[in-house]
């Protein structure tokens, strides 16, 4: 019998890649769950690479200590300022250790993107490989994510953010360490799902006007632990508007449901109102501003 290509590369368990026959059963498994999930479509993938590719991108992860990090804190709150705790991002490549460089390739390849379109249903989409906000995230102990809807991160806005992946790196993960990726309903009322930061599994999910999402509970992880991630969107120019979808929007959502979300400063404030009451183009706009005299400041 004729050996394929891909039964030769399925003998290197090494590579960070996932096979054509193995996403393709993946679709048949999740797809039906994709669409029928609430409060928005999702889907967790456990033991996405195998043990040994998740042990080596686990041990790789960049510490805390190395000069890599942006700090991005919680959200439109006040905090602490401390790398240590806050939630920081890395979206260089350069930065990346091989195995996670080489991982994040595969999940922006030709076949992985051909997979998420079947598992998801959305045709023409598209990776970035600049990492916009993406790339490598990590929060220390006492650290959290405030309940938010996303901004379509991509400065291009003919390209509109339609699905999330959260790849889970940190090793032996405790669920009492808190940590779980909140999924709360359109009027951001009552958490619907809680989704555990367990080790070598993703998380998929599709990105609209009210996916409300987050991990709004400060971690309890043990001294030295962090929840470390790996992010990636997925963006197409083929959006549909409806009442999921109202249109491009490159400013988060920002949502107050837990007694740590009011500590906010008069420009929080400002920031608020402007998104509660201006129009989107209006908001997209003045978000753009201050980013700008952001950047130019720091």
């Amino acid at each position: 019998m004729m050996t394929s290509i891909m039964d030769i590369y399925q003998t290197n368990d090494q590579q960070p890649y996932h096979l054509r026959s193995h996403l393709n059963a993946w679709v048949e498994q999740y797809a039906s769950d994709f669409a029928r999930a609430k409060p928005f479509p999702f889907v967790v993938i456990p033991n996405f690479f195998p043990d040994d590719v998740a042990r080596s991108i686990g041990a790789s992860f960049p510490g805390i200590d190395r000069p890599v990090w942006d700090l991005n804190g919680p959200g439109d709150v006040k905090h602490s300022g401390d790398k240590n705790i806050e939630k920081v991002s890395c979206s260089f490549e350069e930065y990346f250790p091989p195995i996670i460089r080489s991982a994040i390739h595969g999940l922006n390849s030709g076949i992985f993107i051909r997979f998420l379109e079947e598992l998801t249903g959305f045709k023409n989409l598209n990776p970035d490989p600049y990492f916009f906000g993406g790339g490598l995230h990590s929060t220390g102990k006492g650290g959290r994510l405030m309940i938010h809807a996303d901004a379509s991160r991509h400065p291009n806005p003919k390209l509109e953010q339609v699905i999330n992946m959260i790849y889970y790196a940190t090793p032996e993960w405790d669920e009492t360490w808190g940590g779980h990726l909140e999924l709360w309903d359109r009027d951001c009322r009552q958490c619907v799902q809680r989704i555990a930061p367990a080790f070598n599994s993703a998380v998929i999910f599709y990105t609209g006007t009210n996916c409300y999402h987050g991990h709004p509970q400060p971690l309890a992880t043990p001294p030295g632990v962090r929840r470390n991630s790996i992010a990636l969107y997925y963006y197409t120019t083929d959006r549909v508007h409806d009442e999921s979808y109202v249109g491009y929007r490159n400013y988060v959502d920002w949502k107050h449901v837990t007694e740590h979300d009011h500590n906010r400063s008069a420009v929080h404030f400002a920031k608020g109102l402007i998104r509660k009451y201006a129009p989107a183009a209006a908001t997209n706009a003045t978000a753009k501003m201050y980013r700008t005299i952001r950047d130019r400041l720091r």
